[in-house]
């Protein structure tokens, strides 16, 4: 009775932290949009633009928006509402957009994350959950006669066009220092002359799985990129010209977000459901216990989690999944929320007693039968053994 209550305080305290976070991922699928009035008309255009993003966004693919129906728009929002544009925000679209009929309005929309993710399953989408890479960006640029490095304290209208496209496509970007110990690892040329040595070496520092590199250079009234991905050891490179850096740069980070996902979304598919048990250690206190819940129950091969035992050592995390093991593998490598957990199980405490059938004595039972009293889940196979990061 003890363990069952404080397993069920503990459930209590999880809920509790989870509404507490819940702002931070729900970004997701929130588009903010101007628009002219309120007319439902205009409303429901709105809705379907939203729903562009926000499929692009959960998918992680820029095709997705050809391949399902934006007319269901409508029934996916969870909530909206308007807010008044200032005169300074009207000017400002005003003047970048060219608008001959000025917005008045900003919509703000937030779509059902289950709705949306089940249009993309039944379409066979795949689905990037809220666990992303962070990339790491080196942007070498020439204008002129001036060249430079891009970095994390500098203020551009092409920095700024990167953030916003990243911000879009749900992509987390990290800038470089670019301080003397930067200054001492990689230079300007090594950059501009995609020397991925120094670049490797100076990106050790930073928190990223993955790197882009730029080249941009103004010659002959146009600007030209080009990319290249750094991943897992695999480079991917592209290059385009445009007048426009809204184009430039989103192009830089749409290939970049298309290469990346294909690599982390998960397809749903009825061959790879399966069930397995992930024992995290070192869950000492509620905090941790909460944190480690709301973690795996963010991962996009994950259908389902909930604890089927909890002890002062560690606990066990019944998982449901929509992809398959590998798939939570991979995902889980790439937070660095969770770390395999290789030491030998010298703490352990007694597992849950198993209930016996009615009017059978427990050693005359089947192992095969039995079992747990909290969960009537038959005991796994195999057990994926992790504790938490630091």
């Amino acid at each position: 009775m003890k363990r069952k209550v404080i397993f069920f305080s503990l459930i209590y305290l999880f809920l509790m932290s989870v509404n507490i976070q819940a702002s931070e991922i729900k970004q997701i699928y929130e588009v903010s949009l101007p628009v002219v009035n309120q007319q439902r008309q205009i409303r429901g255009a709105a809705f379907e633009q939203a729903l562009v993003e926000v499929s692009i966004r959960v998918s992680g693919n820029s095709v997705t928006p050809a391949l399902i129906d934006l007319k269901q728009a409508t029934r996916m929002v969870r909530q909206y509402r308007y807010k008044a544009m200032s005169q300074a925000e009207i000017d400002a679209y005003v003047e970048k957009f060219g608008s001959q009929v000025p917005p008045k309005y900003t919509l703000w929309i937030q779509f059902d994350d289950g709705k949306v993710k089940q249009l993309l399953r039944n379409n066979a989408l795949p689905i990037w959950g809220y666990q992303r890479p962070d990339v790491l960006v080196w942007l070498a640029v020439k204008d002129g006669r001036n060249r430079y490095l891009l970095k994390k304290s500098d203020k551009s209208q092409i920095k700024d066009a990167l953030i916003a496209e990243a911000r879009r496509r749900g992509l987390p970007l990290v800038w470089p220092e670019y301080d003397a110990q930067d200054k001492k690892a990689v230079k300007f040329i090594d950059v501009w002359g995609e020397f991925w040595g120094p670049v490797k070496r100076a990106s050790k520092r930073y928190p990223a799985n993955a790197i882009i590199l730029g080249r941009m250079n103004w010659a002959r009234g146009s600007w030209q990129v080009n990319w290249s991905l750094l991943m897992e050891d695999q480079t991917e490179s592209w290059q385009l010209s445009s007048l426009d850096l809204d184009v430039l740069m989103g192009n830089g980070i749409g290939v970049a977000t298309d290469h990346i996902s294909s690599r982390f979304a998960v397809f749903a598919d009825s061959k790879n459901k399966g069930e397995l048990l992930v024992r995290v250690s070192d869950l000492n206190n509620v905090k941790k216990y909460a944190d480690a819940s709301h973690y795996l129950s963010s991962l996009a091969p994950v259908k389902n989690v909930y604890a089927i035992e909890v002890n002062q050592f560690q606990v066990d995390f019944h998982i449901e999944l929509i992809g398959d093991e590998n798939d939570l593998k991979r995902i889980i490598a790439l937070g660095k929320v969770l770390v395999p957990d290789t030491r030998a199980e010298l703490k352990s405490a007694p597992p849950l007693k198993e209930a016996s059938a009615p009017n059978q004595p427990e050693s005359e039972q089947p192992a095969s039968d039995k079992k747990t009293l909290e969960t009537g889940h038959k005991p796994h196979e195999s057990i994926l053994r992790y504790r938490l990061n630091g």
